[in-house]
């Protein structure tokens, strides 16, 4: 699996954003602007393409966790959270959370919408806040705050 991942590894670097992609989107050109966008991505208005389809990465590239080792995978999950960080998204796992299970989550991002914020930066906590939901499950920092 050790070429699988690293054929991983470069489709994650050729899916980075470009400097010179939507270039002139990266600085928004009046305050306006800026708050038109972040209120068209509270309001939903116009959805953007999902993350997959921005960076020409499918689901269907990542096989299950349990394929890979601990070392690949967080070199896999290291190399995502590089790649989002150049579509100003990002995202955050309680320290505990196992890479096993920060993996899908990661993967998952894929059929998300992708949104674009101007000077901003979209985070992804994947918690909602209810923990007896809660995709992280036991690693829900908020289950502190239930009874379950």
């Amino acid at each position: 699996m050790k070429s699988y991942t690293a054929n991983l590894l470069e489709d994650l670097k050729k899916a980075h954003r470009s400097s010179s992609e939507d270039a002139d989107k990266a600085t928004p050109a009046s305050f306006e602007m800026e708050m038109e966008a972040i209120e068209n991505w509270v309001a939903g208005n116009d959805p953007p393409a999902t993350l997959a389809k921005h960076t020409g990465l499918a689901i269907e590239q990542f096989p299950s966790a349990d394929q890979f080792t601990r070392e690949d995978l967080i070199a896999i999950i290291d190399a995502f959270q590089e790649m989002l960080l150049t579509w100003n998204m990002q995202a955050d796992f309680p320290s505990n959370l196992p890479a096993e299970r920060a993996y899908p989550l990661l993967i998952g991002l894929l059929k998300e919408e992708a949104w674009f914020l101007p000077g901003g930066m979209l985070h992804h906590d994947f918690c909602t806040g209810y923990a007896p939901d809660c995709e992280l499950l036991e690693y829900c920092p908020c289950t502190e705050h239930w009874n379950i």
